[in-house]
């Protein structure tokens, strides 16, 4: 009989994205941070999926892009006066008393107290956008996410309950071709590109485990989204269900929709078609709790 594994995964709750002064706050509340942690408690492990960006990234508006910058690595290097943002009608915005941060927001890493931890950083983090040189040194990145990197064989063999996994895309399972990384690399960067879910398909061979993930995150229609489709797809015999009140409904002008219920019934929509289910915080919580007493007894 197969063993059972749950994982919740943590996409995008970073002080960047969900604290109020965040430098790209989505609007998240404390009660879907703490269904999120909630729903963390119960998981054998927590997969804190982040974006980790330089401040060069192409993405930002200060650089050609869309988005104020964000999550970014050695994010304690900038202060107060570091233009952030340029909106659409040319306003620079300074920083002032915002965060760059892309660490865990605090009331859901108080319910991962007491878990063995490491950082697992897929080689693409150092590379972004086609460089040719690192971007950060390893201990920038260990420092920057306060947690210290771990190799494949110190996860696979190892018994840890939460792992940090910085990403560069929505979806937290995609990889950047090993094709359009640099061959040689500089000291203490993995010489092959992989991340925390490649590495689960060894740890977990599907003929002695029967994994189910349980998602969470920031918003509901992109990176949530993007992400539990990435593990519908790569994870083809597992679970995938979506947390309803554990993410952030993307709405308000300019972002596609004008109401939670539209954000929520699009992702719905789309996910049904994926076979990946939706159930809410409490009956999640419900349904393995029980089932864990049922094993007990």
């Amino acid at each position: 009989m197969r063993r059972k594994v749950l994982i919740v995964t943590l996409v995008d709750w970073s002080k960047s994205f969900v604290d109020e002064n965040g430098s790209f706050y989505s609007q998240t509340t404390l009660e879907q941070k703490e269904n999120a942690g909630r729903a963390a408690e119960i998981a054998d492990l927590v997969i804190f999926s982040t974006d980790f960006h330089p401040i060069t990234g192409e993405e930002h508006s200060i650089n050609g892009g869309i988005y104020p910058a964000h999550n970014i690595g050695d994010f304690q290097r900038f202060g107060p006066d570091l233009v952030y943002h340029v909106t659409p009608e040319g306003r620079r915005l300074r920083l002032g008393n915002k965060t760059l941060s892309p660490q865990l927001t605090d009331p859901i890493q108080r319910h991962l107290t007491g878990r063995e931890s490491g950082l697992i950083v897929p080689k693409e983090i150092y590379y972004q956008e086609g460089a040719k040189r690192p971007l950060f040194r390893p201990a920038e990145v260990s420092a920057t996410l306060g947690a210290e990197i771990v190799s494949p064989l110190e996860f696979l063999r190892g018994r840890y309950g939460y792992i940090i996994a910085p990403k560069q895309y929505f979806d937290a399972t995609r990889l950047e071709s090993e094709a359009l990384l640099p061959k040689k690399v500089a000291q203490g960067i993995p010489e092959v590109n992989y991340n925390v879910y490649t590495l689960l398909k060894k740890k977990y061979p599907k003929d002695e485990y029967d994994l189910v993930f349980a998602n969470t995150g920031v918003v509901e229609s992109i990176c949530r989204l993007n992400t539990s489709i990435g593990l519908r797809q790569m994870f083809r015999s597992s679970r995938v269900m979506n947390l309803s009140d554990a993410t952030t409904p993307l709405v308000g002008v300019g972002l596609g929709f004008e109401t939670p219920e539209q954000s929520g019934d699009a992702a719905r929509r789309i996910s049904r078609d994926m076979g990946i289910e939706h159930m809410s915080t409490r009956d999640f919580i419900a349904e393995y709790t029980s089932e864990v007493a049922r094993k007990k007894s």
